[in-house]
Formats: structure tokens, C-alpha cells, sequence
């Protein structure tokens, strides 16, 4: 007897057997694992064989459940060519001379020429496929006749050419063994984590960030930051992600963020930071990444757990408020600042929001403006202007700007402070009617050290109020 239901995720119809009421059943089609419903209906079936109540369940322990996974991987199939072009080497260097290989193992395992088997020179022609294979080549046997010296040097080259593949394989799967996905996380480990849902480049683009952000710091053992990955993406499609995030612990599940099953599996009650992005993992190639999930998912973290941060990029400015009333945190518009503004809301709470409040000009309070240099503090040191800002004119000197002689920005720019800074100076500045054309460069010094030398041609930018300067525009 069976139990006949609907899927709540795909909504497809399903026949799981020897499970009663209340169990977990894992559906076929969208591979989630919901308990068998109140209202399933009885049907009599047979279930396939080599399935065990337990592997239509989820847990997948029988036997032919095992080997079918076994198989499916694609080392063993990587292997299994191997060992086919082995014996098949061996069969054919085995058929063009045979009389060479049956004189050389018979001085090796000390018989008569005439007491040596078909086995034994075929078994010695093994070795020396494997010898060959493996570029190892010892040399005590070898072909004689020019069809035999034909194949070797096919078979050389075979060879030399099916380990480069191996190597590609093996780093593929080093790169897959940094991305894990799981099935379940481990609740004690998972507190304060980082999860990311739905995928699109920018993803890496973030990971990146998080990565250089910890490279930058002394290696602990256990300090990594936790990072779970739910999108619609199988292993093997995520594996495809170029770089190995070494100090990132990155974990992957694969399924639909919006159901709540896979927010729980994801531990979202103890997330620390929740990240919401447009999504590609569940549209067709090269289509635009789908947003119809955002703020539904907005909703479900939130009926979730009231204290994680929810950062919601979206692509489009209609959904800004929806999304604020969904409660999200931040929501964050698509620019090219967007992975390094995602990537500081996770690693620096407070410094987007600051740099945010930093740069409207709607805000009276304080705002980020430019004026030269004063006159009387032209060839100072960068300390005496500092103060002089403070004592004076109650604003925090931030950094400096300057025009130069003709150079690329991008090689010479200073490389003190923060990029991301530097970056949205430079941007403020161009809108500020600062225009860069082939004989000038702007130059952004932000926090340079004390004794850093000034001129005239210095312009100061400025965290101040009340002055009626040249302001920096959004």
C-alpha cells in the first residue's frame, strides 16, 4: 500500500510507499522533502525494486541507490576511460608483437620461452601500457617492428594527452570541494552566518571582495566567515565558478529560496545577514535575471526571524518600496559600486549607510564638499591643514584632490585609504564640473599620512556643514 499527494513545492503528483502520515517524503521532481500530508490518499502500487522506504524518503542508503550515485560521479567515469584505453593498449601491442613481450616476461618472472601463457604476455603487455600511460617509461620493454613503434607513438601521445585532461578533472573537482553543498547544516556551527539568495555574477564579484577582505587578515583556525549559497543551481553548474575561495566557508543548497523549507534548511532564524539578489538560476540561458521572488522572500525571512539584516539588490526602482515595506534593511539599486556596497553591508555594518547619508545633498547636516587650498596653508604638511579644518571650520578633512599633467587615472591614483572611497570621490568630483579630458588627470589622496606634503594645487575635500562651498553632487 502507498500514499498518493501533492507536491506543495512543484505541486506534481506523488506516490511514496511503506511511509505512514507525518513522515518526510522527498519529492522526484523538485527534490524537496516535505512530511506526507494529512489528506494523501491510498494507492496501491509496487515500488521499483533495489528501493528502500528509506530511499524514497530522501535517504538514499540502499545498495542500488549507492552505486547509481557512485557511478553518476565523474571521476569513476574519467577512471573507467582510463582503464579501457589501458587494456585497449595492451590488446594491441599484445596482437602486433606478441613474440617480443612473451621473450621479455619470461626472462622477468624467470620461466622457459616455451612455458609462458597467453596471460603472462598479455599481463606484461599491461604493464607496459600503464608504463606508457603514465609517462613513466622504464624501458625494459619495448616495441621492435615498425607497426608496433606506430602504435607506442599513438599511444604515447594518447597518453601524454589523457593526463592533461585528469589534471583538469581533478582541479574541477578541488573547486566543487570548495563550493559543498549539503543537505543539512550543522545548527550549533551555523549562528550569525551569511546567506545569499539566488545567483548572478555579481555573486562572485562579492565573494571576491569577502575573500581580499580576509586575506588582509591573520589566518584562525575556525574564523571563516559562513557563507550559504540557495539558488536553483545544481553542484555541477556551481562548480563551473572560476576562483577557489579558500578563507570562505561556503556551503551550497540547491532549491527555491522562497519556499520556506529550504529558508529553514538554510538556518535564516540565525543568520546574521540575509543578501536577497536577482536570480538566474532558475531562467533560461542568457535571459535576464528574474526579481518576481524578492519581495516574496523579503516577507517569508522576516516571518522567519525579526533581527537578521536583509540586503535587497534589485534591478529595478519600482520595487524599492515594496521592498521597504517588506522590512528590508537596505535596499540597494544596481551600479557599478553594487558588490562592494553588498560586500561591506556583510563584512562593516554602518559604513555603506554612512557614505549613503554622506553624499545626499538633502542632507543639511552634513555633506561632502571640495574647496582649494587656503592660501596661507599652501606648502603645509597634511597634519597642519587637518587641523586647521577642525579648529576653524569644524569639518574633518577627508582626503585631497588634484589636477596633474597627462596620465591614466587608473595607474596613478593614490593607494592609501579605501578603493571604494576613491572611486565615488572621483565619480562626485566629475559630476561636480570637474572634467577630465587628454591633457589632466584627477588625482584622490584619501588619509594620507601626517607629514604628506601640500601645494596650491591641492583642493580639499571636506565631511563638513554649514559652509557654502563647492558641493559634491550625487
Amino acid at each position: 500500500m502507498a500514499l498518493k499527494y501533492t507536491c506543495p513545492g512543484c505541486e506534481a503528483s506523488i506516490t511514496v510507499a511503506y511511509l505512514e502520515v507525518g513522515q518526510p517524503a522527498k519529492c522526484r521532481f523538485c527534490g524537496e522533502v516535505n512530511p506526507v500530508p494529512t489528506d494523501a490518499e491510498q494507492a496501491v502500487t509496487v515500488p521499483p525494486k533495489l528501493v528502500s522506504a528509506r530511499a524514497l524518503a530522501g535517504g538514499g542508503s540502499d545498495l542500488g541507490e549507492r552505486l547509481r550515485q557512485w557511478i553518476r560521479t565523474d571521476m569513476v567515469k574519467y577512471l573507467g576511460v582510463t582503464v579501457l584505453l589501458i587494456i585497449l593498449s595492451a590488446l594491441i601491442v599484445f596482437v602486433t608483437e606478441p613474440a617480443q613481450y612473451t621473450d621479455s616476461v619470461a626472462g622477468h618472472i624467470g620461466k622457459e620461452v616455451d612455458e609462458i601463457t597467453p596471460w603472462d604476455t598479455f599481463w606484461h603487455t599491461i604493464w607496459w601500457s600503464v608504463v606508457t600511460f603514465t609517462t613513466v617509461g622504464y624501458g625494459d620493454v619495448s616495441p621492435t617492428t615498425h607497426l608496433g613503434k606506430l602504435f607506442g607513438m599513438l599511444i604515447m601521445f594518447a597518453g601524454y594527452t589523457w593526463n592533461i585532461i585528469l589534471g583538469g578533472v581533478v582541479a574541477s573537482l578541488l573547486v566543487m570541494a570548495g563550493l559543498k553543498e549539503v543537505d543539512e547544516l550543522d545548527a550549533d556551527k551555523y549562528t550569525d552566518h551569511t546567506v545569499i539568495l539566488g545567483w548572478n555574477p555579481m555573486v562572485e564579484e562579492i565573494l571576491q571582495r569577502m575573500q581580499t577582505d580576509e586575506e588582509a587578515k591573520p589566518v584562525m583556525v575556525g574564523a571563516a566567515p559562513l557563507i550559504v549559497l540557495v539558488n536553483e543551481f545544481d553542484r555541477e553548474e556551481l562548480s563551473r565558478i572560476p576562483p577557489n575561495f579558500g578563507r570562505l566557508d561556503i556551503v551550497h543548497l540547491s532549491g527555491r529560496y522562497t519556499q520556506p523549507v529550504m529558508l529553514e534548511k538554510a538556518l535564516v532564524g540565525q543568520a546574521g545577514t540575509v543578501v536577497i539578489v536577482p536570480d538566474i538560476s532558475n531562467v533560461e540561458l542568457d535571459g535576464p535575471p528574474s526579481e518576481n521572488d524578492t519581495v516574496t522572500a523579503a516577507y517569508a525571512i522576516r516571518d522567519l526571524t525579526p533581527s537578521a539584516t536583509i540586503v535587497a539588490h534589485t534591478l529595478d526602482a519600482e520595487l524599492k518600496d515594496q521592498l521597504a515595506r517588506a522590512n528590508c534593511n537596505q535596499v540597494i539599486l544596481a551600479d557599478e559600486y553594487t558588490p562592494d556596497l553588498i560586500a561591506s553591508h556583510i563584512l562593516n555594518p554602518g559604513a555603506p549607510q554612512l557614505l549613503d547619508e554622506v553624499i545626499r545633498f538633502a542632507n543639511q547636516n552634513h555633506q561632502l564638499i571640495v574647496e582649494d587650498m587656503p592660501p596661507l596653508l599652501a606648502d603645509s604638511t597634511h597634519i597642519q591643514v587637518f587641523n586647521f579644518y577642525k579648529e576653524h571650520r569644524s569639518a574633518i578633512l577627508l582626503g585631497y584632490v588634484k589636477m596633474s599633467s597627462s596620465a591614466n587615472l587608473e595607474e596613478v591614483m593614490g593607494v592609501s585609504g579605501s578603493t571604494f572611497i576613491r572611486d565615488m570621490i572621483t565619480e562626485q568630483m566629475e559630476h561636480a564640473g570637474i572634467q577630465m579630458s587628454s591633457d589632466e588627470e584627477l588625482t584622490v589622496e584619501i588619509g594620507p599620512t601626517d607629514n604628506y606634503q601640500v601645494d596650491a594645487q591641492h583642493r580639499c575635500v571636506l565631511l563638513a556643514s554649514g559652509l557654502s562651498t563647492e558641493e559634491v553632487g550625487t
